[in-house]
């Protein structure tokens, strides 16, 4: 378990009349909780904001401004946090009324009802039972900070693994260029063999750093809502970038009609992009390639789809293909770094969506992902 301050696990508790604050404060003592009274509702959000495990409130407390404002704390807070609080409630018979005030507590959040007179023992178990609630919720930012903070270490060390190492590369690509061009003819049938592979292994190379920066990018996406985008002017752009692959194997693309979704225009072209440059590099020689691009909206989302008809993903890969550098194939028999689908599913991921393949093997692959509408 994770040491939360003092602040954070206190119980607080709002009790202006009787004897109830005086009786809580005894039984949580035992217990070595540390609480803190409140006068009233003013003292009480002030505490909150301040930090704790969890509060008590008498229901006479709970007037209709004070819930308002309590609402509206509530409504800012931040998504990781769900405060528990516990509503001592007046005993007898329920009512109308007390059974409207029940239903708006549980609108309201987390919030647990006792009725009084209360025995010490219910008081424990429900204080240890939201203190526990909230320790996981401490553990859950805690967690979420390591990992923003594990992106950011990753970005960082993507852009310095960029800039440090493309220098040499560079170095040793236009040092095997120039040995070529001076003393190709010079060297056997060996000689030549090895330059190829220092040539090929730095173009190599140079592409891994730029897909281990893109990589990297995608971890960083904003979560802010952006504006809508049409999705037919990025495929339109990746087509375009891909129009010399598309020359070349006389691949037939059609695509369907697109909506609009909230994303950068640049993460799409570049989903699809990678989407399709895998569809024409998995092809087969046999049959002229088809690739069809759709979208088709259910339930609050669009799912996009690239089908073609290469040569498939085996069912035992069809997760696998989507982790970091995963290669069905060696680079000598199709190029790539094998992160391609990582990056598309980073992108994906980041905005809420999913990324899955259906596919058979010879008998083509159909990519679909998902994206809020």
């Amino acid at each position: 378990m994770f040491r939360r301050s003092a602040l954070e696990m206190r119980v607080l508790v709002l009790a202006p009349v009787g004897r109830d604050a005086a009786l809580l404060t005894a039984t949580l003592a035992a217990l070595q909780i540390e609480t803190a009274i409140s006068n009233n509702a003013a003292a009480l959000l002030r505490m909150l904001e301040e930090g704790a495990g969890s509060a008590i409130i008498v229901e006479e407390a709970l007037t209709s401004d004070f819930i308002q404002r309590l609402r509206a704390w509530l409504n800012a807070q931040p998504s990781w946090s769900d405060t528990p609080f516990i509503v001592l409630t007046s005993g007898g018979r329920p009512t109308p009324k007390s059974h409207c005030r029940a239903q708006e507590l549980r609108e309201l959040g987390n919030f647990t009802l006792i009725e009084r007179p209360v025995r010490p023992e219910t008081v424990e178990s429900s204080v240890q039972a939201a203190l526990r609630a909230r320790m996981r919720q401490y553990e859950i930012r805690s967690r979420q900070e390591a990992l923003i903070q594990a992106n950011a270490d990753l970005e960082q060390f993507a852009h310095s693994a960029s800039h440090d190492l493309k220098e040499p590369i560079r170095s040793i690509s236009i040092y095997s260029d120039l040995l070529e061009r001076s003393y190709g003819t010079s060297l056997d049938e060996g000689g030549r063999k090895f330059l190829s592979f220092i040539q090929s292994a730095t173009k190599r190379m140079e592409a891994l750093l730029e897909d281990l920066l893109s990589y990297a990018h995608a971890a960083s996406i904003s979560e802010d809502a952006v504006e809508p985008v049409h999705v037919m002017r990025p495929v339109e752009a990746a087509l375009e970038s891909l129009a010399g692959a598309i020359r070349e194997s006389n691949a037939q693309i059609s695509v369907g009609e697109m909506p609009a979704v909230r994303m950068h225009e640049s993460h799409i072209s570049q989903i699809f992009q990678n989407l399709i440059g895998n569809a024409i590099k998995y092809r087969k020689e046999s049959e002229p390639l088809l690739i069809q691009v759709s979208a088709s909206r259910a339930d609050g989302w669009w799912t996009f789809s690239v089908a073609d008809n290469g040569i498939g993903v085996p069912p035992a890969y069809q997760e696998a293909i989507f982790g970091i550098f995963k290669r069905l194939h060696t680079s000598s028999k199709y190029s790539g770094t094998g992160m391609g689908l990582a990056i598309c599913q980073r992108i994906i991921e980041r905005y809420g969506g999913r990324i899955w393949v259906e596919s058979e093997p010879d008998h083509g692959s159909n990519f679909f992902f998902t994206i809020r509408s």
